[in-house]
């Protein structure tokens, strides 16, 4: 039989239509030209074939192509089944990997959230650095000191002055911006003098003179400013800012994960979709193959024109088309689950879920605005970003006050009898506080703008629970036609092989039945799909699950 070309396809498929009782006789509009051009076309169709030897010589290898109504067909063909078709690459490892799984993997493997888990690593330890300032510091000093002054007099020895200190101390920042210091000291000073008029002789006469001094004890010294620099928001600055990074940083990470997490759903579902369509066209393929075998039949038999063949073998043609392209998607749909997941791109990731969820939600729209305005990572940092800059403009403030510090020590030695004290203040004020009111505007100037931005994004966010909202209700009102849409594809198809059957109509109406079918259980096979991605963002919209 000229003109078949071979099939692929499942065994799947409706009831063969070599099989059916036929009813009645059909005219099949056979002319002589029809029948000419049959026979032209089997002719043709034949020396296109395998049939037909090419001379070698003349065997193409390339074509130009410019208008296809010219397109040379055959060389094309040959062509084509000279070609190097490889296929798709070996697998070299593949893992099967459930839905559950599949999240798993990628909270674990994912690049993007390895980047921001280290930006929260290193916002943690700034906090410990931050902190840090308020630990106590341990010193010990010690010195160390001679003098000599030599004399050239004969009865003028030379004088020594010899001095040693030694302390320990331990220093401590206090909230209110001050420090303490308390320590334990030591110093003794030496003197070697010559006093020429010790002796009462006469002049030149004297003698040496030493004495030892020696204060040793604990002490306590505090410094505290009045003003500028005097609050626990300011002694504490660096913490705060540091403790805001890391809840910026932690939320971000949870933002990740969020969206890491409806990533992978989704690319699951991809891959779920892709298989269930290349089975769409499968069965397709399948009721093309019993619809060429009948239509050849009914030919031989002179009860259907060469049309109802060659539209047979278009529709077989148009569906291997489409499951090539089936094939090609399933691949790239695997290629965005395996990146998503975070494998190597050579291992082949096996979908273990080949079901799609479909639980219809009750819309709640106003309790799932709520959720997103108090869970959505975003907006856990917007408000981190608030209280910075209301801590910025508040240390502002601080800055154009004038400096007033006071300070204070007493050292007393071990016999109580002798000691040290000391007391001071210092006063400082910018003559017109340019500096300082400038940077006071500008804080301001940007905590409004933090403001702008806190509700900027607060709409952001209301506005993407109110659109995924939309798209969940759209889903279910498109389920309701496709479903009403594949019941109707299926009925057509059933009554065009029915009246085909009875040669009453020809199989052009099963082809355009067939088609219908495929592209409505498209249709609702991509709905599905696309209900349980929706409801996969939802989730992230507001943060966690519904």
């Amino acid at each position: 039989m000229c003109g078949n070309f071979a099939g692929t396809g499942s065994a799947q498929g409706s009831q063969p239509l070599h099989q059916w009782k036929w009813g009645g006789m059909r005219d099949s509009g056979a002319s002589i030209g029809s029948l000419l051009l049959a026979v032209l076309a089997c002719f043709f169709g034949m020396g296109a074939g395998a049939g037909h030897a090419w001379p070698e010589a003349e065997a193409p290898t390339a074509l130009e192509v410019g208008a296809i109504s010219d397109l040379d067909l055959a060389s094309v063909r040959r062509i084509l089944d000279e070609s190097d078709d490889v296929g798709m690459p070996a697998i070299s490892e593949s893992r099967a990997l459930s839905l559950e799984q599949a999240v798993q993997v990628s909270l674990e493997n994912n690049l993007g959230l390895h980047v921001v888990a280290l930006d929260v690593e290193v916002a943690e330890l700034g906090v410990k650095s931050a902190r840090s300032k308020f630990h106590p510091v341990f010193g010990i000093t010690g010195r160390a000191a001679e003098t000599k002054r030599a004399h050239s007099g004969p009865n003028r020895p030379d004088e020594f002055t010899e001095n040693q200190e030694a302390q320990a101390i331990v220093q401590q920042a206090v909230p209110t911006g001050g420090s303490v210091a308390v320590g334990l000291g030591y110093a003794r000073e030496f003197k070697n003098e010559f006093n020429e008029f010790s002796s009462g002789v006469g002049a030149g006469a004297g003698a040496n003179l030493e004495s030892v001094s020696e204060l040793g004890g604990l002490g306590i010294e505090i410094r505290q400013p009045l003003l500028k620099g005097g609050r626990v928001y300011v002694a504490r600055r660096a913490i705060l800012d540091a403790e805001y990074d890391t809840t910026i940083r932690r939320a971000e990470l949870q933002a990740e994960i969020l969206e890491v997490t409806a990533g992978t759903k989704i690319a699951y579902y991809k891959v779920v979709q892709a298989m269930r369509q290349i089975e769409v066209i499968e069965q397709a393929l399948a009721r093309d193959e019993e619809l060429v075998r009948a239509s050849d039949a009914l030919f031989e038999a002179g009860r259907v024109s060469k049309v109802d063949v060659y539209s047979a073998q278009i529709s077989r043609s148009n569906d291997q088309a489409r499951l090539a392209t089936a094939r090609a998607d399933l691949e790239l749909v695997q290629n965005d689950l395996r990146k998503v997941v975070g494998l190597a791109v050579e291992i082949q990731v096996e979908v273990t879920d080949l079901t799609i969820p479909f639980e219809p939600l009750e819309i709640e729209l106003e309790n799932w605005i709520e959720r997103a305005l108090d869970s959505r990572p975003e907006m856990t940092v917007m408000r981190g970003r608030l209280e910075k800059a209301e801590l910025d403009v508040r240390i502002a403030e601080n800055d154009t006050l004038p400096t007033l510090d006071v300070s204070g020590g007493f050292q007393p030695g071990f016999d109580w009898k002798s000691w040290n004290w000391n007391a001071g203040v210092g006063f400082e004020y910018a003559i017109g506080n340019v500096g300082p009111k400038s940077r006071l505007g500008q804080a301001r100037a940007l905590q409004a703008r933090t403001r702008q931005d806190y509700l900027r994004q607060k709409r952001e966010i209301e506005l993407d629970v109110r659109a995924v909202e939309i798209r969940l209700r759209e889903g279910i009102d498109r389920l309701k036609s496709l479903i009403l849409q594949v019941e109707n594809a299926r009925s057509k198809g059933e009554i065009a092989r029915g009246r085909f059957e009875m040669g009453l109509a020809s199989n052009l109406d099963i082809t355009d039945a067939d088609a219908e079918q495929v592209r409505s259980e498209s249709l609702l096979l991509a709905a599905l799909v696309e209900y349980a991605s929706n409801r996969a963002r939802m989730e992230a919209s507001i943060g966690g699950p519904l």
